[in-house]
């Protein structure tokens, strides 16, 4: 069996959710119409310089309730697109969940503050399996079963956690300060720890923290140097600091450049040509 599975079931999660399907009749139109029909893996890469483009095709305002809408949407098509480019690969975006990812890694990624259990706000969560990973069958205990083979391989496995926001200036303090509990060396006399049952995240091969925004700050208001704080908070931030926008040296990474930072290892030949693998092959969400 192969990591397609997992897929599968993680995109069945999103394909799920209301904002989804509300969204997706006009995302889809525009998105295939960027990339030639989802023909071109070349612009199918690009596409993570155009998602704010492609995201405010539906946006309607900025109330609370649509904002929180628009960040469900955003988490949603940051899934779809790590998806649609790690088709054919050995790793796995997903939406946190119990149902998607496996108990081991939201073990490992737990904080204890005290007596008090608490997760990050990781939005999307990535995991890359080594390549002689084994996939169980895909039955009813699939999820199940990956957890058993997850705890086994646990050293060989790679995790990247991915904290999405629509907006940035309001929120760029809060990924550099989990980031900074996650990177962060506790002696035993402080009452923070990481990971429970047994399982921390310095057993995984590789642990990574990004945050990702749309931005949905008129252009003007968009952080656009170095020096401002929004930005510093994040310069330094292990996994990096992405929009769904074009490079800006020194301020954000277009999202189409996490895959070479965070996920190289997921790929045996350059990315275009692992995407352009997946559409020949039809593998992935290129079915």
């Amino acid at each position: 069996m192969t990591v397609e599975h997992h897929r599968k079931i993680a995109m069945e999660k999103v394909l799920a959710i209301k904002t989804w399907k509300k969204c997706w009749a006009v995302w889809e139109k525009d998105l295939s119409l960027r990339t030639n029909g989802f023909t071109d893996a070349t612009k199918v890469h690009e596409l993570g310089d155009h998602l704010r483009e492609v995201f405010f095709a539906t946006n309607t305002g900025r109330s609370q309730r649509k904002v929180a809408t628009g960040g469900a949407g955003w988490e949603c098509l940051v899934t779809w697109y790590l998806n649609l480019i790690l088709s054919g690969t050995n790793a796995v975006a997903m939406k946190q969940s119990k149902a998607v990812l496996p108990k081991v890694l939201m073990d490992a990624t737990t904080v204890t503050y005290g007596t008090h259990l608490t997760n990050t706000e990781s939005d999307i969560c990535v995991v890359i399996y080594p390549d002689d990973f084994v996939f169980p069958k895909p039955d009813a205990g699939f999820m199940k079963n990956l957890n058993l083979e997850v705890s086994k391989r646990i050293s060989s496995i790679e995790l990247g956690i991915i904290q999405c926001k629509t907006n940035w200036n309001d929120n760029a303090q809060v990924p550099m300060l989990w980031d900074m509990v996650y990177r962060g060396s506790f002696s035993s006399t402080t009452a923070i720890h990481i990971g429970k049952n047994g399982y921390h995240i310095g057993n995984l091969s590789r642990f990574t923290y990004s945050f990702v925004t749309v931005p949905t700050q008129k252009e003007k208001k968009i952080p656009s140097k170095p020096t401002q704080m929004p930005v510093k908070r994040l310069s330094n931030i292990t996994g990096g600091n992405y929009w769904g926008m074009e490079t800006k040296s020194g301020v954000a990474l277009s999202l189409s450049e996490i895959f070479n930072r965070n996920f190289s290892n997921a790929f045996k030949v350059n990315v275009r040509e692992s995407v352009k693998n997946a559409i020949d092959s039809k593998i992935g969400l290129f079915k």
